[in-house]
């Protein structure tokens, strides 16, 4: 199953622009006249401000087609407090906030998420006649989208990639764009089980880029016409470019992919002083020449990913060659448990990202209002060479210092093979398997607490438990590495969590 999903977002305000308001809207209606005039299924997600005015509520009601999805983009707006009666508390005296207090619901109580969320339902109902089926926002607190799930009849959530304390929110160490099923307790952690999950698709949105997007420029050339700052498929950044679109799309669709391959294009309003029609115009031609993808309004692709999957699929996002000159290549792997990324620089081939997913850990705001300036959504750390990498050379788990290119090989629904040279990897739900390499883990800077004992890498991290298990392998310190050597020609490395 592939898909690609147009969807634009609309705002009606941004008060950081005095102009902007012609723009806003101009944006959105020229957005809105491409896709009808290519004639393909798209969704607008549209903000409670946008609701309240006439202009975008006239627009759509009369140029929307059976091709185009109408859904809510949420986002916590003055508009929205005043209808509830609240105070928006916008350090800047704002409408529209971007910041997570008071632009998102985490910063409110969990009755008052439950009102604002209600309120913006019955507003998308009152305007449109029905509920939206589809509802996203760059983060979003569990209470919500749980209040969401069990009491309106929503096809599909969606928010934002991973990135680190970008626009005032952390997401590290999710499920690797694709789609997932959040568990019950925490919207960033895929449930282990079809009992703790929400009944509703997360899709990931802005189409990251599987090499660069993890640590932004660390392993970019230094040219100037090479750092696009956001490595995504967004037009205001690499997506604009028509050669890398060529090879986010291979990455993605050609590459392999498990179950099920997924990329979102389309552009905030908000970003109207660009060109955001040529550019996306030029990413849906090339999307319709690709083989096997389909084009879905975002509410379908929900529907149809429930229809196919009764829990969270095994995918993964391939890059087996950089569009920049620098040789790498990066495998994601994703499923219910874990998310990894083995990654191949300079001849090192090592896991850059490795993360549990333990689906009892409660939202860190489910039951308090976040009042720092990011709010922060994180898994249980393996390894990470960003978090723990800051200013170190080394850092995660290394596998061979003198790799060859990688390959992939899909073996069953749920295992991946990644091949280098005469040894490999293979990627199951449980764990990973190598073959004629060890296991060296460089912890950096991590907060995570490590040790070790006869079979088993133990960790903790803030107040949770969990453990490699090692088979056919020795475990050592060595330096300031953890080396985990193999006693066999196959070393197994299984990823549990711990009472």
């Amino acid at each position: 199953m592939k898909v690609l999903n147009i969807m634009n977002f609309v705002r009606q305000s941004e008060p950081r622009d005095a102009k902007v308001d012609k723009i806003l809207f101009d944006t959105t209606k020229g957005q809105l006249a491409m896709v009808k005039e290519m004639d393909v299924e798209n969704t607008f997600l549209l903000q409670y401000d946008a609701l309240c005015d006439e202009r975008y509520v006239e627009l759509f009601k009369r140029e929307k087609t059976d091709k185009i999805e109408l859904g809510l983009w949420y986002e916590v707006v003055a508009d929205l407090t005043d209808a509830v009666g609240m105070e928006y508390k916008s350090e800047y005296g704002w409408r529209w906030d971007w910041h997570i207090q008071p632009g998102f619901p985490m910063s409110y109580t969990v009755p008052e998420r439950e009102i604002l969320i209600d309120e913006a339902m019955r507003k998308f109902k009152e305007v449109f006649g029905y509920y939206p089926k589809t509802v996203g926002s760059w983060v979003t607190d569990t209470h919500t989208l749980n209040h969401l799930a069990e009491h309106y009849e929503i096809s599909a959530f969606c928010n934002c990639r991973d990135q680190v304390n970008t626009d005032a929110y952390t997401l590290i160490g999710g499920y690797y764009n694709q789609a997932y099923y959040p568990s019950k307790a925490n919207m960033f952690t895929p449930a282990r089980s079809a009992a703790t999950q929400m009944g509703v698709p997360m899709f990931r949105l802005l189409g990251p880029d599987p090499i660069h997007n993890y640590d932004w420029d660390k392993y970019i050339c230094k040219k100037e016409d090479l750092d696009f700052g956001t490595y995504t498929m967004e037009v205001v950044g690499m997506g604009k470019d028509p050669k890398l679109m060529d090879w986010m799309y291979r990455s993605y669709y050609e590459n392999e992919s498990m179950n099920f391959a997924y990329a979102q294009i389309g552009q905030e309003n908000s970003f109207g002083y660009h060109d955001l029609v040529t550019p996306v115009r030029m990413q849906i031609e090339k999307a319709q020449k690709l083989e096997d993808v389909q084009i879905l309004k975002m509410c379908d692709t929900g529907e149809a990913f429930k229809q196919k999957f009764a829990e969270t699929p095994v995918t993964s996002l391939v890059a087996l060659d950089n569009w920049d000159n620098v040789e790498i290549e990066s495998v994601y792997y994703n499923c219910k448990n874990y998310s990894a990324n083995i990654f191949r620089y300079d001849g090192r081939v090592f896991l850059r990202a490795l993360y549990l997913f333990d689906d009892t850990i409660a939202d860190p705001y489910a039951d308090r209002v976040c009042t720092t300036f990011d709010a922060k959504y994180e898994n249980q750390p393996v390894a990470d060479s960003v978090i723990w990498g800051r200013g170190e050379e080394f850092c995660g788990i290394y596998l061979d210092f003198i790799g060859g290119k990688l390959s992939t090989e899909k073996l069953s629904e749920t295992e991946l093979k990644v091949l280098w040279d005469e040894k490999w990897a293979i990627f199951d739900e449980n764990g990973i398997t190598v073959k004629d390499c060890a296991a060296r883990i460089y912890p950096g800077k991590t907060e995570a607490k490590i040790w070790f004992d006869a079979d088993r890498v133990h960790y903790t991290y803030r107040g949770h438990r969990y453990a490699i298990c090692v088979e056919n392998g020795t475990i050592r310190q060595s330096g300031p590495r953890i080396a985990i050597e193999p006693t066999a020609e196959t070393m197994r490395l299984t990823l549990v969590l711990e009472p």
